[in-house]
């Protein structure tokens, strides 16, 4: 198995797991946060869909906000929410986000948090289906330059899998909380 493949496995491996997820998940469980400071599952899922989208089109890519698939795909319109010119570096990724802006964040479907995540890790599947290793090696024009295609789509995907402990640990908590 050479890298590209890895990184396909490991994108369909995880989704299959967050779709477990969501299929085994009130309502209430995905919106719970476990506290004030905490995000909920839907947050996190949410978070994971916006990394890729940010660092596949601005740092792979080298676009801007309005090529990214939440401006193309209407994402804005069917979740009821802008997120951009919020958080670090104003990407609106939660990251950097204030508590005040974590509740503006309308409390969005399974349908539209699975979706946008979907569809971002099958664009970037898809274009990786297309790379050999050297491009694949080859210096994205994100941040001048600095890292490589595959830091790119490796950081938000090993995320993507870090993520998807904390979303099993906050049901874990939640089931706890509706049985005792």
């Amino acid at each position: 198995m050479n890298t590209r493949d890895l990184l396909i496995d490991l994108f369909n491996d995880d989704l299959s797991r967050y779709e477990w997820l969501l299929d085994n998940i009130s309502d209430d469980c995905l919106h719970w946060r476990p506290d004030g400071e905490a995000n909920s599952i839907a947050h996190t899922i949410w978070h994971c869909g916006r990394i890729f989208d940010v660092f596949y089109t601005h740092c792979v890519l080298g676009k801007t906000a309005v090529d990214e698939q939440w401006a193309q795909n209407g994402w804005s319109e069917k979740t009821g929410y802008d997120p951009y010119g919020i958080g670090s570096n104003g990407w609106g990724t939660i990251q950097g986000y204030t508590a005040e802006e974590v509740a503006a964040i309308p409390q969005m479907s399974k349908e539209h948090v699975l979706g946008y995540l979907k569809e971002m890790c099958d664009l970037i599947k898809a274009d990786l289906e297309k790379m050999d290793a050297e491009e694949l090696e080859a210096m994205a024009p994100g941040f001048e330059g600095k890292y490589s295609v595959y830091f790119w789509i490796r950081t938000p995907l090993m995320d993507l899998t870090r993520h998807l402990g904390e979303v099993l640990a906050i049901k874990e908590m939640w089931d706890r909380q509706q049985t005792s």
